[in-house]
């Protein structure tokens, strides 16, 4: 303290404390009762937020349990009408054309017929029992016909699918955007089929999915046509989920958004988005190839190379390969440095219908092996032939 400010500072007289007054304890509510207190004001911060967010984290050692999709938890039944619907779903034509696995397992538009026993084998299709039941349901179809001995029926459609240049344009303005429905449970893809049903018939509806298959919160809903989802648009007042505000918009004007933002330096481009798959071809119109790349692709470049001396500044060892180990390499390995993209999972919207498999992991020779060398420990150098070779 300085002088002035001592000198400046009134005195104080000693003042005579008064005898502390012990204040009555306050019990503590019991742990029930706080936990619902905690509750409570988890609900009211909540409510106070107009959008659910999304807060699961995504599992990176497994993808497969980012996907949360359960249809176990539904009760088993042998309705007739349900199971009419859940198949001709299969063979819809909204499903039917961006379906791999259907459209491959029934050649597109041949129509070639396609064994019960295989579709009861679908998840969604698990819980309609017995499998007597599911045959007598698809016979009153109206959409497939049946036919095959018993215990070995097949379905097809009526009539085959006819590729409609302005099909997927009609299914693409019929759709909609909307998002805020939180996290991802064994149920949900049922939850939303039944809350956007009471707005109108739905053609389909894909639930939205990181690369790792976590559930973005967002759906893309299309409805029967370009009015429905204007119809829905327009909802007062407009619809909600668990008392949030829901952001609702048409697919395109979304995908307008995006593509600003993208311009803007706001958000980055995808850079290994799932393949599109349509009527046999994948997103940029050429033939979808089985399993991505033919299973030979690495033959012919590897003969390709050999017959060029591996010249061109491809696979060479020198400073100027673009695969080699030297200076001017871009990375070893092969093309691209030697580093693949992991494995792109499914938007798992498309449908549930492909029957579950597992892993598949290329094998096929020397790519393999580089795959398999870029991840790990430095590969052993091969034996190089030193001896010097005389001119005739």
């Amino acid at each position: 303290m300085s002088e002035v400010d001592a000198s400046t500072k009134p005195v104080e007289a000693p003042s005579v404390e008064a005898p502390p007054v012990e204040a009555p304890p306050v019990e503590a509510p019991p742990v029930e009762q706080q936990q619902e207190t905690s509750a409570d004001a988890a609900a009211a911060a909540a409510k106070d937020d107009p959008m659910i967010k999304t807060t699961a984290q995504t599992d990176y050692k497994d993808v497969k349990k980012n996907n949360k999709f359960d249809p176990s938890v539904r009760e088993v039944t042998d309705d007739p009408e349900a199971i009419r619907k859940q198949v001709e779903f299969y063979f819809g034509d909204w499903n039917f054309p961006q379906d791999k696995f259907m459209w491959e397992t029934c050649g597109g538009s041949e129509n070639k017929p396609m064994p019960i026993t295989k579709i009861h084998s679908f998840k969604r299709m698990r819980t309609f029992q017995p499998y007597s039941a599911v045959v007598a349901a698809l016979r009153d179809s109206k959409f497939l016909e049946v036919s095959g001995e018993e215990g070995a029926e097949v379905v097809k459609r009526k009539t085959p699918y006819k590729p409609m240049p302005e099909g997927k344009a009609k299914a693409e303005a019929a759709t909609v955007y909307v998002k805020g429905f939180g996290d991802e449970c064994p149920d949900t893809q049922f939850d939303l089929e039944s809350f956007f049903a009471q707005f109108g018939e739905v053609k389909g509806l894909k639930l939205r999915r990181t690369n790792e298959n976590l559930f973005k919160g967002s759906v893309f809903v299309t409805f029967m046509d370009e009015d429905a989802a204007k119809k829905f648009l327009a909802t007062e007042p407009k619809p909600t989920w668990k008392g949030h505000e829901l952001k609702m918009m048409t697919k395109k004007a979304y995908c307008d958004e995006k593509s600003d933002l993208i311009r803007q330096g706001k958000i980055e481009p995808s850079s290994s988005g799932p393949r599109k798959f349509y009527e046999g071809k994948d997103n940029k119109g050429r033939p979808a190839k089985k399993g991505g790349r033919e299973q030979d692709d690495w033959k012919k470049r590897r003969d390709h190379d050999q017959k060029n001396g591996f010249r061109d500044g491809r696979g060479g060892r020198g400073r100027g390969g673009r695969g080699g180990r030297g200076r001017g390499g871009f990375g070893r390995g092969g093309r691209d440095g030697g580093r693949r993209d992991k494995e792109q999972v499914k938007d798992a919207t498309y449908s549930e219908s492909a029957p579950e498999k597992k892993d598949e992991k290329e094998s096929n020779g020397k790519r393999a092996r580089e795959e398999d060398a870029a991840g790990g420990e430095e590969p052993a150098a091969k034996k190089v032939d030193t001896k010097e070779t005389t001119e005739a």
